[in-house]
């Protein structure tokens, strides 16, 4: 892939909408790409609610989610203004995860961010790279540019860090630098030193580093590299499992993903 040409952007009801729609917006204009918004409304239910429901329950989530959803529709104007006729807007009161999937079957990239929401259920953005087979870019709050300056590739030998790299492509041609870490004795640096060459042959700035790991710890050690390094995104493989932590993939575990400062873009 070279180019992001279809983006969907995930608009369920949170906070710091603005700044994810901003970004999408300098970002199709970047790439030249067709942009979707979505934005789907599903109540934070807890146990308590489902077995002991008054008789009003219902009515008042559904009043809460159109609430919602009319705060991201005020978000999305006031974001795109003049350009709201080239943009395809969508808006509904679903479970957000199971909604999202037919806007990308024909998308390039979701956009989302690491915010959250008092009131709604947002999609776990791992578990839609999983699902849909579409790169997924979570924004970090640290975040104060439309692009990726400088890009950490966490790297294993695997069909899914392959991926990954793949559809990191057009952001990493863009990038200043993109270091390909790997850490402990899973991956040797003869591969480390392959990958990064055979990126740049497609243009990317990309040199490799392999770390020891003597700490026995190889999330923390990417972690602390791409802090180093001053990276503003990191990009990993997922695979399935029964699990998320075993769906997270590339030295990459749930601690890593509560990580929400850094950007990651995530592909199965």
């Amino acid at each position: 892939m070279t180019n992001f040409s279809e983006i969907v952007v995930d608009a369920c009801p949170r906070s710091d909408l603005n700044k994810t729609l901003e970004f999408a917006r300098e970002m199709a204009k970047s790439f030249d790409a067709r942009l979707s918004v979505a934005s789907y409304a599903w109540p934070k239910t807890s146990m308590k609610d489902i077995l002991a429901p008054n008789i009003f329950w219902a009515e008042e989530q559904t009043r809460s989610m159109e609430r919602a959803l009319t705060s991201s529709r005020v978000v999305f104007d006031d974001v795109f203004a003049a350009d709201q006729k080239q943009i395809h807007w969508c808006a509904e009161i679903a479970e957000p995860a199971s909604a999202l999937q037919a806007h990308l079957l024909a998308a390039d990239l979701l956009i989302t961010d690491s915010s959250e929401s008092e009131e709604c259920l947002l999609p776990n953005p791992a578990h839609v790279a999983l699902d849909s087979g579409v790169p997924v870019l979570r924004l970090g709050r640290s975040l104060t540019k439309a692009h990726f300056s400088h890009v950490l590739v966490a790297w294993k030998d695997t069909a899914q860090a392959r991926r990954a790299v793949h559809d990191a492509l057009p952001l990493l041609v863009r990038a200043e630098s993109v270091s390909v870490v790997g850490a402990g004795d899973e991956v040797s640096a003869e591969r480390l030193d392959a990958i990064a060459t055979h990126l740049r042959v497609h243009g990317v700035k990309a040199q490799y580093l392999h770390i020891p790991n003597t700490t026995g710890d190889a999330c923390s050690s990417l972690l602390e590299e791409a802090r180093r390094d001053g990276a503003e995104l990191i990009v990993t493989g997922v695979f399935g499992g029964n699990s998320l932590a075993e769906r997270i993939f590339g030295g990459v575990t749930t601690e890593m993903l509560k990580n929400a400062e850094i950007s990651w873009l995530m592909a199965h």
